[in-house]
């Protein structure tokens, strides 16, 4: 990538040199509905979060459990297309002053007319970049120079049963983070961390990049994500913030609760090694 656009760059200025790590707020467009949708995300980050990832809603999530489902079928129920998931992305971008990075199925970007418009568009509309997580690496190439084309960075979802080629392969994709799921489950996964394993895998990814590392998939709960600080560069909740939301418009009040206790959390543990850049 030869040059960002200014919301890549902030990205890239937000992850590099950290005391802690950041804190990442996921919402897909149009859920609870479009206005309330892009209430919470402003809300968000005036209670601590550092960035935010916009999920594209989708039919068929299959890396998500019940919660993100649930969502993504009732922002779809609403009439929730990519222009809403653009707008929202504007909205939140040019009003928060913080990075804001989709997050799509492959579908949706075929779908709305393949990489070249979905990174075009996404650029114009102020996102960071887009990570696409059921997009193997392999087939990649598209994606990757268009959204290198348009200045936006490719974050790379990292599989804990990758190979060190793969992860090698991964790590020549990504730009602005590797994404290190904390569980190998779909997301809303609330059982039981195994910290020796993170650790072994954090470890392989930082062997193959100088990228940030970037924690998601089971880290539910403020303690967890105090436990896997030692680790990562940030870590990005969704399902914590998805359920008091499903619960109906009072739910915000939960959803902000939420981020004040994770970012609480990143804040104030010990860390065993220092943050890369």
């Amino acid at each position: 990538m030869t040059s960002v656009t200014p919301a890549a760059a902030g990205l890239t200025a937000l992850l590099a040199d950290r005391r802690r790590p950041a804190l990442g707020a996921f919402l897909p467009a149009g859920f609870p509905n479009w206005t309330a949708g892009i209430e919470a995300l402003r809300a968000f980050t005036r209670h601590g979060a550092d960035f935010l990832e916009v999920g594209v809603p989708h039919h068929t999530p299959s890396l998500d459990g019940p919660d993100i489902a649930a969502a993504y079928a009732e922002a779809l129920s609403q009439g929730a297309r990519m222009a809403h998931v653009l707008s929202t992305i504007r909205l939140a971008a040019s009003s928060t002053n913080v990075p804001v990075v989709a997050m799509s199925y492959w579908a949706s970007v075929l779908d709305f007319g393949g990489p070249g418009r979905f990174a075009q568009d996404l650029a114009q509309s102020g996102a960071a970049g887009a990570m696409i997580p059921d997009l193997p690496v392999t087939e990649a190439g598209e994606w990757i120079d268009a959204a290198r084309q348009a200045g936006l960075h490719t974050p790379q979802f990292a599989p804990r049963d990758a190979s060190d080629d793969e992860l090698v392969a991964i790590a020549a994709a990504a730009s602005g983070w590797i994404y290190a799921p904390a569980a190998a489950a779909p997301t809303g996964y609330q059982g039981d961390l195994d910290l020796p394993a993170i650790s072994a895998f954090t470890a392989r990814l930082r062997a193959h990049t100088s990228l940030p590392v970037v924690g998601g998939i089971g880290i539910s709960t403020p303690a967890r994500a105090a436990s896997v600080t030692p680790y990562v560069d940030g870590v990005v909740i969704g399902s914590p913030l998805v359920r008091p939301l499903l619960e109906g418009p009072a739910g915000l009040d939960g959803a902000v609760e939420q981020v004040r206790a994770f970012a609480h959390a990143l804040h104030t543990p010990a860390r065993s090694h220092p943050l890369s850049a």
